[in-house]
């Protein structure tokens, strides 16, 4: 495949010149997609491809300016906290929908009652089920009410609220089709396409009345097309048939750096790419129920090695090995233990002492752009006697297998800066359906003292129980950051996004 994949850049290099330049002059991006878009919604469909476009889309109410650690107000214009359980907001007066509804507090009112609504199944239904309620104080004033102290409620608004139009969404028979029939919002890309099979696309809103520094659209029309298939999406590229592919592995990156036309962009994220053990058998294998068979495999696994040879960046100290479920960077992340240490021959002699001297059999589900990665973790895993069957899949069928009980093993790509709270990714690796392949009630508690407790150096002492807990019972392996690499047309560039450390979106792509 890699000398087919030469044969293929080398031989039709000097057709990418006219067709990009000809998109440039019309300042029309087209970028390949892996998985299908037909829903933007982060409450339904939690996809990394659906997320690059639908945040220039929708606005939340605030956001989190990472780079100067601080909120900032989005479509409120401010906010007060009443008691600790209870804020106001003031909302901004001159905001409208992509559809020329006016933005006002009963938009507010009814994104907040329908995704906290019991009736309504959401993946991670906890991200809402902390607000008890919502009251409308004016035509701009909302006062919100917690179940109980929350200290990171300003977090979760920030990153897993956005305001949809109440007017026209009140229209929809089935609620959950809002981003698919009537994906409106107020941010500065208003939604043209959503098919399935042609993608989605967007443009530039000249009704846009928010931060412009924080919310560029450099671009005037951005066309995401769906190919699933990674040898497609080169040819496409080389040919300019589009623009820019995301995700593109070392190897594709390596062999198309040399076509003049191309540029590789390695993008340093937050995004941690870890092995996840069913410690409870949910799924059927009764193996990773015992820590010293998840233990063994953990020190079966040679994690510099796959940096250094596999992730984009990992030569070049882009990517970072990780020791925990968090970045340095993150709110609350504090631990004094690390995970077991690269030990064949220790492993070997660990997984005989717990009974399988011959090894087992395990379904392993991977995150199908990082699929190289998996490989190589199953190549380790196969010298200490375990063999694993990869599954590489998008993250959309990962999500039904989880929900399904059905993963004995797996790695995925969690983008843990898309809300860079401990609680937001503790949440997501122990609560919702991640939640039964661990059963662990200590967890759980102290979870919910961290969520308790305002303090950030106390929540911090609570939530280095919870990391080093992790690391102990080997419920996960993290591996490392992954750098997400962009391979582009040379009149294309990635712009550092003014908002966020460790993400990029539609918005942050601009013309040379």
């Amino acid at each position: 495949m890699k000398k087919s994949l030469s044969i293929l850049v080398a031989g039709v290099a000097a057709l990418m010149a006219g067709p990009a330049a000809a998109q440039k002059s019309q300042d029309f991006l087209r970028l390949a997609i892996n998985d299908p878009v037909f829903v933007l919604s982060s409450y339904h469909v939690p996809a990394d491809e659906a997320s690059n476009f639908s945040r220039a889309v929708y606005q939340p109410l605030l956001a989190y300016d990472e780079m100067n650690k601080k909120y900032v107000p989005v479509l409120a214009k401010s906010w007060t906290r009443v008691s600790p359980t209870v804020i106001d907001f003031e909302l901004r007066d001159d905001i409208t929908f992509h559809n020329g509804n006016k933005f006002d507090a009963d938009d507010v009112i009814y994104t907040v009652n329908y995704v906290k609504d019991p009736k309504v199944t959401l993946t991670f239904k906890s991200r809402y089920t902390w607000i008890e309620k919502i009251e409308k104080l004016g035509p701009y004033k909302v006062r919100i009410t917690a179940t109980e102290p929350n200290s990171v409620d300003l977090g979760f608004l920030a990153y897993r609220f956005v305001i949809w139009d109440a007017e026209s969404w009140d229209k929809i028979e089935d609620k959950a089709d809002y981003g698919r029939l009537n994906p409106v919002g107020t941010g500065q890309y208003k939604v043209s396409l959503l098919d399935k099979n042609k993608g989605v696309m967007v443009e530039r809103w000249d009704g846009f009345k928010g931060d412009k520094n924080y919310y560029p659209a450099p671009i005037k029309k951005i066309h995401g097309m769906t190919m699933p298939d990674p040898q497609t999406r080169v040819a496409q590229l080389i040919t300019g048939g589009v623009e820019m592919i995301r995700n593109a592995t070392p190897d594709q990156a390596k062999d198309l750096s040399a076509n003049p036309n191309l540029r590789v962009t390695n993008v340093p994220t937050a995004a941690e790419f870890y092995v996840g053990f069913d410690a409870t058998g949910r799924a059927g294998n009764k193996a990773t129920t015992d820590v010293r068979v998840r233990r063994a495999m953990a020190m079966a696994i040679d994690r510099d090695s796959i940096i250094k040879y596999l992730v984009p960046g990992g030569p070049e100290g882009v990517a970072e090995k990780l020791q925990a479920l968090c970045f340095k960077d993150t709110i609350g992340c504090k631990f004094s233990k690390n995970p077991p240490e690269y030990n064949q021959e220790a492993a070997k002699k660990l997984l005989a002492e717990s009974g399988y001297p011959n090894g087992f059999d395990i379904e392993y589900v991977v995150f199908a752009p990082n699929k190289p990665l998996g490989e190589a973790i199953a190549g380790d895993l196969l010298k200490i006697g375990i063999r694993a069957q990869i599954s590489s899949d998008a993250i959309s069928v990962y999500r039904r297998k989880q929900t399904d009980g059905k993963l004995q093993m797996w790695s995925i790509l969690f983008p843990t800066g898309s809300h860079p709270e401990a609680d937001n990714i503790l949440g997501v690796y122990f609560d919702g359906p991640a939640g039964p392949y661990f059963n662990d009630d200590t967890i759980a508690k102290w979870m919910k003292e961290g969520t308790s407790e305002f303090d950030l150096a106390k929540r911090e002492n609570i939530y280095e129980k919870i990391f080093n807990r992790v690391n102990e019972e080997v419920y996960y392996l993290p591996i490392t950051s992954v750098p997400t690499v962009y391979v582009h047309s040379k009149d294309v560039r990635i712009e550092p996004s003014k908002l966020y450390s460790g993400e990029r979106s539609v918005y942050d792509y601009n013309w040379n």
